[in-house]
């Protein structure tokens, strides 16, 4: 977008969003929120962190915060230093119900490939001592990811529960594949 309005040209790189509120200003040194929101059809929230990212530029100016009733006006005494210049849109922090969904979905593929690789480890060697099962599976996701014993031990019980390992009869830290 070229602005012509000011005392030199600038050559602004922004989002589409961005560039919809402002070309509502070549009418009009002033718009309402209102009719902003009218004219580019933007959702409440997205309106607000457009033009906070324009106010934060000071391309745009506003008598305090951004809400329902407010008059953004072109500043037309805009200066920067770049004739060339990019605005980048702020990125929204994710809510933490959004990184605990992750961590969880993190953690549940972690599981599901420990026990992928026990069963590969298990399935080459039949029986095994819990120690050198434990070193096995460290060794083979160590790409990965860094698993914890107590993970792995989970892990190992889960596979007993699900009927493909059992401990042997002989030895309680011993483990062997059932087929």
């Amino acid at each position: 977008l070229k602005f012509n309005h000011l005392k030199r040209p600038y050559f602004v790189t922004m989002g589409s969003f961005q560039m919809a509120i402002l070309l509502l200003f070549n009418n009009s040194d002033i718009q309402t929120f209102h009719d902003i929101r009218e004219n580019t059809n933007l959702p409440e929230k997205e309106l607000i962190k457009q033009l906070q990212t324009l106010l934060d530029t000071k391309i745009v100016s506003t008598e305090g915060d951004v809400n329902a009733c407010s008059c953004i006006s072109l500043n037309l005494g805009y200066t920067n230093k770049r004739t060339k210049f990019k605005i980048t849109t702020a990125i929204q922090k994710d809510s933490s119900q959004e990184v605990e969904q992750t961590h969880s979905a993190v953690e549940e593929d972690r599981k599901m490939y420990l026990q992928a690789a026990i069963v590969r480890i298990m399935k080459a060697r039949k029986i095994l001592k819990h120690a050198m099962l434990i070193q096995e599976v460290i060794s083979q996701s160590r790409a990965r990811f860094a698993p914890s014993v107590p993970m792995i031990k989970k892990c190992i019980e889960s596979l007993i529960d699900k009927s493909y390992l059992e401990r042997t009869a002989n030895s309680s830290d011993e483990y062997s594949y059932i087929a």
